[in-house]
C-alpha cells in the first residue's frame, strides 16, 4: 500500500495484485490527481506478449523493494 510518507513516480517499478497468484511486477505509466487517486501501470509479465494496463486505486500498488 502507498502511504503519505511514499510518492508514487511514473516510471516507478511496483507489485499489483494479479489473478489468483500473487502480485506481479508492473511500471508506473500515469499518476491522476493530487494526492494521487488513480494509477495506471503496465503490467511486465512476458516482454513478447502485448502488456496489459491496468488502471488501479493506490492502495493496491505496492512499492517494489
Amino acid at each position: 500500500m502507498v502511504t503519505q510518507h511514499q510518492e508514487l513516480k511514473v516510471g516507478d517499478e511496483v507489485l499489483v495484485p494479479w489473478g489468483l497468484g500473487g502480485p506481479v511486477p508492473a511500471r508506473v505509466i500515469e499518476i491522476w490527481g493530487d494526492p494521487p487517486s488513480h494509477v495506471r501501470v503496465e503490467i511486465l509479465l512476458d516482454p513478447r506478449e502485448e502488456p496489459a494496463i491496468l488502471l488501479l486505486p493506490p492502495s493496491l500498488v505496492k512499492p517494489a523493494a
